[in-house]
């Protein structure tokens, strides 16, 4: 059985250490706040943990009761509202502040200061609370690819394990061995969830920042869509799904008209802008289920499953009556632009994204030669560009 020395210099000492690892992994990545919120909050965990039980008789019983456990209501607060920020969420001071109103309120009354049970209750409430609050955080902002499930689950664990600190209170005085085995298991818990929690927490930033560069590396810096490795990537996992469903799947090429005439005339600025307004356009009439991306220059492409070519024509001509009606202003000049857009589709299930790739770049060149500005289906079938699997 560890001394009680050696206890209470793991309760104080291990903390401080995640709260220090905390910290400088925060001034290694100054833009992730939550780092910083949550290496003070560890650190306010171990001013804590000395005041109530290092420092418990050698200074007054404000200190050590009043103002230690107010420091540690505001570390559960302090959790919470790192949770909030790492999901960009703002953070109210009042909410993160309300454990240590509730315990500054409870003190105040006789009966509940009076009783160490009492006075671990309410403490206890609060811890659960804030941390429960901390892993509804990070449940709700599941999906930036950042594994949550470890950190959560040793939230809970510790939401479950914070109830033994009220028996342990009520025998501080006069503790029997049942007693010290639970003052053993408490502190030893907590400095599990300490070392666990810093590990844990920066885990979850390298798992953003990994997320973030992936993501880079696949979207089109201008445009902010997909880029052509993401449109062959995604489109690939796509069609398979529409092959197992047995779904046609339509493919739009577009082009737009005369583009380099736009760089030549406005400058490349202005090229810019007309790719991004036309990417704003065409996105706002597509589905959520829609892959569309840029795989050239001026020409974009869209994969739409479950769709079949008089839906895809009727599509592609929403898109290109709203971008011809478009205007773009760039300085003193006002000038609109056009795209021509080719269509193929497979509708038998079994459809190679080349195959469509190439049957709907033939139909846009044939817009082109048409006059631009136009919609053109593939004449090509879908037995024609179909493989077998």
């Amino acid at each position: 059985m560890p001394s009680l020395t050696t206890l209470l210099a793991i309760a104080v000492f291990t903390p401080a250490v995640a709260g220090c690892l905390l910290l400088l992994s925060w001034l290694q990545h100054r833009r992730i706040v939550a780092l910083g919120v949550w290496g003070f909050g560890f650190i306010t965990a171990s001013v804590a943990a000395t005041l109530i039980i290092v420092l418990r008789g050698a200074i007054p019983d404000f200190w050590s009761i009043i103002v230690g456990n107010a420091l540690l209501a505001a570390a559960y607060g302090i959790l919470w509202s790192g949770a909030r920020k790492f999901d960009g969420k703002n953070v109210s001071i009042l909410l993160a502040l309300a454990g240590v109103l509730l315990w500054l309120v409870a003190c105040s009354i006789g009966p509940i200061y009076a009783r160490p049970e009492a006075r671990a209750t309410v403490m206890a409430v609060i811890g659960i609370c804030y941390t429960l609050l901390a892993i509804l955080e990070l449940w709700h902002g599941r999906g930036d690819g950042a594994w949550r499930w470890p950190i959560m689950l040793l939230l809970l664990g510790h939401a479950a394990s914070i109830p033994i600190h009220i028996p342990v209170a009520g025998a501080w005085k006069h503790p029997d061995p049942a007693d010290v085995d639970l003052l053993t298991f408490m502190i030893f818990e907590a400095a599990f969830v300490s070392i666990c929690a810093a590990y844990l927490f920066g885990g979850l930033v390298k798992d953003r920042i990994a997320a973030s560069y992936q993501q880079a590396s696949l979207t089109d810096p201008l445009t902010g869509v997909a880029n052509r490795r993401e449109f062959f990537q995604t489109g690939e996992r796509l069609l398979m799904r529409t092959r197992f469903a047995r779904q046609p799947v339509a493919l739009l090429m577009f082009d737009l008209d005369q583009f380099k005439s736009i760089n030549d005339r406005y400058g490349h600025h202005a090229g810019d802008e007309v790719l991004t307004a036309f990417c704003k356009v065409a996105t706002s009439h597509m589905r959520p289920t829609d892959l569309f991306g840029r795989i050239g220059g001026e020409e974009f492409a869209s994969l739409l499953p479950d769709t079949g070519m008089e839906d895809a024509v009727w599509l592609a001509e929403r898109v290109r009556g709203a971008f011809a009606a478009a205007s773009h202003n760039v300085g003193k000049h006002i000038f609109s632009s056009t795209v021509s857009i080719g269509v193929a589709v497979a509708d038998d299930g079994h459809s190679d994204l080349s195959a469509l790739l190439d049957a709907a770049d033939q139909a846009l060149y044939r817009a082109k030669a048409l006059g631009r500005n136009r919609v053109e289906p593939s004449p090509r079938r879908a037995e024609q560009f179909a493989i077998a699997i």
